[in-house]
């Protein structure tokens, strides 16, 4: 028997006053002895039945809050005290959340103790394991069966499973039974928002309409482009408002007919759009992809996509992550509306390469069909998925090429924490030739590689027998119910694991002034070197000055390349050697988010200049400054190296000056600019829009700026948010015009 800080009633009594109704619902199946996960299924089905419905003035995309208890720090307007302890989240799933708990113990002093053993105790069966993940709920399905078909393939599939009776699999059968629990919620939740917007609709006009259309949506087919509107809103409430991914191809038949018949208010319909990208922001939300191909091979740009891209023009937000997929048939007029919403200043939308996309991954031995790749999405920054269909991972941890340099130079020594971090290779000091230490590097990859595979595979096995089953996921991708396997077991159709990289040009720079200046010219000892960098090149001016001189990453010089080519491509093939615990391989990324200062953090000073523990490069492109012969060259280095490996998403950050993108012919230089990219073997572009002026007075006075955005390692952020020494790497960043 489970033992309570409480008896019985009046630990209920409690949860009731703090209506804790997630909670209530896992502690009673807990009480039972249910076996797991059917205390993740009544815990939400338990909520979701009795949470509070909101309807806010002047809101009309609705519901409103994916689950009052998801209480966000960034919302303009948080409902604190409906917020639950049982945090429900798309990365952690089920969980308690730090903020609430105090939170809590402010509104029910009373109530602290119990509070604080609520905190340790469900901690203990919820345990997270592994990296981030995102995803992309299966709304195409959502949007053309409704919710009620699912249901009954859940239905079907439990009936199947106890028709075998003694020979059924004990952990199919719990899992099927957490999902019907689940989704007797999600009924219970569809009901119950009907009904508050059809309340609500009786004294505000405008939500009749919307009630009409929602009672029409979700759970059967969406006839109209109202009702899949509201039907992939409420399914990505479902997934606590990640990623959403297609919208303009899940919906784009429905708008343009509904054009064409004259039913569609598209003022009404862009405040919609509008109030959306309000709530991905509120949500602190992540991606939503138009363009692409069609699964029978077609362009899909419509009318919806124009759309996206007006809104995504009209709204000065980080969010949505909007990502572009552009085909080698996309009119040119679309990518002319997607630069003319970059040079609004947000950085959106990130621009991919639609057709290399779908050949790479084609190529990639994951076991895709052409019709499913054809589907590719990006959840959270960019990471690479099937809509619907897979689950990738999102970003399982971090390779470092600096650090692994820094243990080749050390001996594997870590200068840093002044521990034995890798494989002795050898002292810098003692290698008589170039292909000594290279040989060494490569070492030091590989073991770092092995290392981390060994360990990840661990959490991942632990994620889908010890952690939350991710309920929501598994019902909303297809497959999972099917092949009775959780979203974290391997259920989806498509499975592999992103990974990404920092400091590629830092890697590149670095192995270049090594080659040069040590083994070619022998312009500097080996020991002088080191000795340079121990120093932290303090009082070594005339050899920062040399290294200076020598071309870098990021300028189409081939001997430089080369390097990146030879050195990346032996890391990121070892990656992809290896096969995860729920399927599929590991893919390589170079998705940097924020993490490259923590990155450098953990590096002292390396050959290329750079001065310990700062900032590593902040792309798959050049370090910060070091692109100086033009945007062409840039693109020509990053093209070069094996981007084809990394089909994660190698993420090309470019800083374009504004006045570039002012004209007609500044945009059409611009579009043939990506075009010229994209033939060439470039995978992702995104662009910075930005006056080096604006950036350098916001860091004088950021209360006028606090709109000021800039595009970092896969994302949009307020420039204001950033660290100063991220700052200044963004103002280090070349800026290009058009050639």
């Amino acid at each position: 028997m489970k033992a309570l800080p409480l008896n019985e009633n009046d630990f209920f009594a409690a949860l009731e006053e703090m209506r804790e109704w997630g909670i209530i619902g896992f502690y009673r199946s807990i009480l039972a002895d249910d076996p797991w996960p059917l205390p993740v299924g009544k815990a939400i089905r338990n909520l979701y039945e009795r949470m509070e419905i909101f309807t806010p003035p002047g809101r009309c995309l609705l519901p409103f809050e994916p689950v009052t208890h998801f209480w966000n720090t960034l919302s303009p307007d948080p409902i604190h005290e409906h917020a639950q302890f049982f945090s429900l989240n798309h990365n952690g799933g089920l969980g308690a959340k730090g903020n609430i708990v105090a939170l809590k113990k402010e509104l029910f002093p009373q109530y602290a103790g119990l509070l604080d053993w609520l905190w340790k105790d469900t901690a203990s069966y919820l345990p997270h394991f592994g990296g981030y993940t995102h995803s992309n709920p299966d709304i195409r399905r959502v949007v053309d069966e409704g919710f009620a078909v699912m249901v009954e393939e859940l239905e079907n599939e439990l009936a199947e499973i106890r028709s075998e009776g003694e020979n059924a699999d004990p952990e199919e059968l719990n899992l099927l039974l957490a999902l019907k629990e689940y989704s007797e919620g999600v009924k219970v939740f569809y009901r119950n928002s009907l009904e508050a917007i059809r309340t609500a609709a009786e004294e505000r006009e405008e939500l009749k309409i919307i009630a009409e259309a929602f009672e029409n949506c979700f759970m059967k087919p969406s006839a109209s482009f109202l009702s899949g509107l509201l039907a992939v809103n409420m399914t990505w409430m479902l997934d606590f408002c990640d990623s959403i991914g297609r919208v303009d191809q899940a919906l784009g038949d429905l708008f343009e007919a509904d054009l064409e018949r004259g039913r569609i208010d598209l003022e009404f319909t862009r405040r919609l759009l509008d109030e959306w990208f309000k709530n991905f922001e509120r949500h602190n939300a992540w991606n939503m992809q138009i363009g692409g191909y069609t699964p029978d091979g077609k362009d899909g740009c419509n009318k919806l996509t124009r759309e996206i891209l007006f809104a995504t023009e009209r709204n000065n937000l980080i969010r949505p992550n909007v990502a572009f997929r552009i085909t080698g048939s996309t009119p040119d007029d679309y990518v002319i509306d997607a630069l003319k919403a970059v040079r609004n200043g947000t950085g959106r939308p990130a621009l991919y390469n639609d057709d290399l996309y779908i050949k790479t991954l084609m190529e990639s031995n994951l076991g895709l069909k052409l019709e499913d790749a054809r589907e590719v999405g990006f959840g959270g920054c960019t990471e690479t998925m099937i809509g619907g269909l897979s689950n990738v991972g999102s970003l399982e941890g971090y390779f470092n090429f600096a650090w692994m340099l820094q243990c080749a130079l050390y001996d594997g020594h870590d200068p840093v924490t002044n521990e034995q971090a890798g494989p002795h290779t050898g002292k810098f000091e003692d290698f008589t030739s170039f292909d000594e230490f290279i040989a060494a590097l490569k070492e030091q990859i590989l073991y770092t590689t092995d290392g981390f595979v060994a360990v990840n595979r661990i959490a991942l096995k632990n994620r889908f027998t010890k952690g939350d089953p991710k309920l929501y996921r598994t019902m909303f991708t297809r497959d999972c119910v099917k092949n009775r396997k959780s979203f974290e077991a391997g259920g989806a159709r498509y499975n592999w694991t992103t990974v990404s990289y920092h400091g590629i040009a830092n890697l590149i720079d670095s192995v270049y002034v090594i080659k040069k200046l040590v083994f070619e010219e022998k312009a500097v000892s080996s020991a002088e070197l080191m000795q340079a960098l121990k120093d932290d090149f303090n009082g070594c001016e005339n050899l920062l000055k040399r290294i200076s001189s020598l071309p870098k990453f990021g300028n189409d010089n081939l001997e430089v390349d080369a390097i990146g080519r030879e050195l990346v491509g032996f890391a990121w093939e070892e990656l992809r050697k290896h096969e995860t615990p729920r399927g599929g391989r590991y893919i390589p990324s170079v998705i940097l988010f924020t993490t490259y200062q923590s990155a450098g953090n953990q590096v002292a000073a390396t050959p290329d200049g750079r001065k310990a523990l700062t900032v590593l490069t902040d792309s798959a492109g050049a370090a910060q400054g070091r692109d100086i012969t033009g945007p062409t060259a840039l693109m020509n280095s990053v093209s070069g190296l094996p981007l084809s490996l990394a089909i994660g998403s190698p993420v090309l950050n470019i800083r374009f000056q504004r006045k570039m993108l002012d004209n007609d012919e500044g945009l059409a230089k611009a579009a043939a600019m990506i075009r010229a990219y994209f033939q060439a073997g470039g995978l992702q572009l995104q662009i910075t829009v930005i006056n080096t002026e604006d950036m350098k007075a916001a860091q004088c006075e950021p209360e006028k700026y606090r709109n000021l955005i800039v595009r970092v390692g896969g994302y949009s952020e307020y420039f204001n948010r950033l660290t100063r020494e991220l700052q200044d790497s963004i103002i280090a960043r070349s800026e290009h015009q058009c050639q």
